[in-house]
């Protein structure tokens, strides 16, 4: 071991309280000129003559020792090459613990799974938790600026125990959207105010005139104004500012806010209502949900965009819907909208119901029951408070994740832009793929709102009073009693539906007429350059059955059993003739065997229905005939009631009226196609 140099002792005990060993000290400097330094740093009062002397005597110490500083430095590198590796202090677990802890790929392993588990582990009310997250959010922020403003209101808060509490309360009910919508109008004037005066809240009504006239001198939208005034009133409101100091009721202000929208709305484009789906659509949207060919996630979003139109929903009211507390009758489909912005525990109708006519049909295709079974089944019957979900990546299946409204209005706009083109081939609806109904982008020209505008558009063409058509988007709800209003809705819809399911299907004495929307589909095509002949054939599938524009067929399209249904509406009373026979496009009357029966084979479920030759029930206007002269019990699955009493009446005996029984089986029999 190296030995110290020689030094004065008060300098040696100087160094030494510096370098713990010599070795260390002849690691420090390489040369006089490095002595020097280290010694004027270590000792900055000393001379310059003491340093030269200092210097002198470290340069000879470190060439004196310089094999056994060397030998010394070789022996520390021998030893620790060769020492064998210490005992690990800790558990083979505690090293395998922090092995995945500190590796990159476990880590991303471990968020891998985080978000797996996220989206396992939704909570069963993930809508009323992002619903009550955001309330509390704009409620925190509104708070900050009643705060910030020092309203009267800030001091009695600051007097109760659960300030944080406190705050989130003092603005009632008001949803979520409602706040968000007030502080995002407040924010800009609050900007603007500190940088011009200031100040963050207004002293008087010139600062709310200077700021708006501001805005509106920079070209700002019509509703800017009365946004504003809106945020300025529920902040007085809720802040309780004195009714003699309040802004929002000064009288120059509200006239000042009224002509400025005035000015505003007579530059601005007028109201543009949210365009109007086409037949096609509808009948597109039909054969989707009943082909087994889709993709499962769009065959259920296709039965919830039918469910949109005909029970005129929005996004907001379709993530609304509670999926267990959904029904499927032989009345028809009653869903149940929780929290919207029309119910909810905090409004007049704590449910509202939404209903849908079990018969509705374009195509004669089941879709409602189909599309009900879908949801009813793994993987889309999990347990939540909203309807539609995210899709997973190739829309086989989904994932148990809430999805927004302006989310779920961008998937169906996705579904839009792959529908198929409807054809009729053999009387029967088919899906056309390979020629899509909005192609190239066409399927922006529609928006999450459109859905809700058919039937309600419909209904006023033939002849539906505003009264009734209230009942339809539910804003009747504020017009009845709560109790008058769930007794009578169902009644007053299955009324509507029924009667617009039979116009497009039969047309009427006033005929719907689609004309308008489909030309204005057509200058949107123009506009994005697109073939406009191509669209208007694609979607006028409407025709002219003699004086009625219709799709040729009858209502109902679907037949309910004898045995398991029971009419809302006539009872057990003779079914007309448009209730039973399709309408045929062709005119031809084939002559038919010369047999006493034929059995008509609906297309679908293949049931058998026994007819007499002679029946109003024309064999040639029918999808499947067989024509028998004997007939045998398992030959059929009923008779014709028509038939039946000719048959009675030939038999010598009296016509009795069959009796229905009221089960819930929603059974359904397609007999469109006869």
């Amino acid at each position: 071991m190296p030995s110290w140099p020689v030094l004065p002792d008060e300098v040696l005990a100087g160094v030494k309280l510096v370098f713990s060993d010599p070795l260390i000290l002849g690691a420090s400097f390489d040369d006089e000129e490095g002595a020097g330094g280290l010694l004027t740093s270590l000792f900055p009062d000393a001379t310059g003559e003491q340093i030269l002397d200092w210097r002198a005597a470290l340069e000879t110490w470190r060439i004196d020792s310089a094999r056994v500083l060397k030998r010394a430095r070789l022996g520390i590198v021998d030893a620790a090459l060769c020492q064998p590796l210490a005992a690990p202090p800790s558990s083979v677990a505690d090293s395998f613990v922090k092995i995945t802890q500190t590796s990159s790929l476990c880590v991303l392993e471990f968020a891998a799974k985080k978000r797996m588990k996220a989206y396992r582990d939704e909570a069963p009310d993930a809508r009323a938790r992002r619903f009550e997250e955001e309330r509390k959010k704009y409620s925190r922020l509104l708070a900050a600026v009643i705060q910030e403003a020092r309203l009267p209101v800030a001091r009695l808060v600051e007097t109760l125990d659960d300030q944080a509490s406190g705050w989130t309360h003092i603005f009632a009910a008001r949803r979520a959207n409602t706040l968000k919508n007030r502080y995002k109008a407040w924010k800009p004037f609050r900007d603007w105010l500190e940088l011009h005066r200031g100040r963050v809240f207004p002293n008087s009504v010139k600062d709310t005139i200077d700021y708006v006239q501001h805005r509106v001198d920079d070209g700002c939208g019509r509703t800017v104004p009365e946004s504003f005034h809106i945020s300025l009133t529920l902040l007085e409101q809720v802040g309780k500012v004195p009714d003699c100091e309040r802004i929002s009721s000064d009288e120059l202000w509200k006239s000042h806010v009224k002509s400025w929208t005035a000015e505003l709305s007579e530059d601005a484009p007028p109201r543009k209502p949210a365009e109007m789906f086409t037949v096609a659509i509808l009948v597109s949207l039909e054969l989707v949900v009943v082909d087994q060919e889709s993709a499962l996630f769009d065959r259920a979003l296709a039965w919830v965009a039918l469910c949109m139109v005909w029970g005129s929903l929005r996004c907001d009211d379709v993530q609304a819907i509670i999926p267990h507390r959904s029904t499927l009758s032989n009345y028809g489909l009653r869903m149940v909208l929780g929290r919207s912005k029309t119910s909810g525990p905090d409004k007049r109708q704590k449910e509202v119901p939404v209903h849908i006519l079990r018969l509705i049909s374009l195509t004669g295709a089941d879709w409602l029951m189909e599309g009900f079974e879908i949801w009813s089944e793994d993987p889309f019957n999990f347990r939540r408070d909203y309807l539609v979900m995210e899709p997973n990546r190739d829309f086989s299946g989904v994932r148990r994740k809430f999805v927004p409204p302006e989310g779920l209005s961008s998937l169906l706009l996705r579904l839009l832009g792959n529908l198929g083109t409807p054809r009729i081939v053999n009387s029967r609806w088919v899906l056309n793929k390979t020629s899509l109904l909005l192609p190239d982008g066409l399927e922006t020209h529609f928006t999450g709102h459109s859905p809700r505008n058919f039937l309600t558009s419909v209904a006023a063409t033939i002849g539906f009073s505003k009264d009734e058509r209230a009942y339809l988007g539910r804003w009747a709800m504020g017009m009845a009693a709560s109790e008058e209003y769930v007794r009578t809705s169902r009644q007053v819809v299955f009324k509507i539906q029924r009667q617009v399911n039979k116009v497009l299907l039969e047309g009427g004495d006033i005929p719907y007429m689609e004309d308008e929307a489909v030309e204005r589909l057509c200058q949107s095509a123009e506009a994005r350059s697109i073939n406009v002949a191509r669209i208007k054939r694609r979607h006028l599938i409407m025709i002219l059955d003699g004086a009625n524009h219709c799709l040729g067929g009858v209502f109902p399209l679907l037949r309910v059993h004898d045995d398991q249904w029971e009419l809302v509406e006539g009872g057990d009373e003779e079914l007309p003739d448009a209730q039973i026979a399709m309408h045929a496009k062709s005119d031809l009357n084939l002559s038919a065997p010369s047999s006493k029966f034929f059995i008509t084979v609906s297309c679908r479920a293949n049931f058998r229905r026994l007819h007499l030759v002679g029946c109003f029930v024309k064999p040639n206007k029918c999808c499947e005939v067989i024509f028998v002269d004997e007939v045998k019990s398992e030959d059929f699955d009923s008779i014709c009631r028509t038939c039946k009493r000719k048959m009675l009446s030939e038999g010598g005996k009296e016509a009795q009226v069959d009796s229905s029984s009221t089960a819930s089986s929603s059974s359904t029999e397609a007999s469109g196609v006869e």
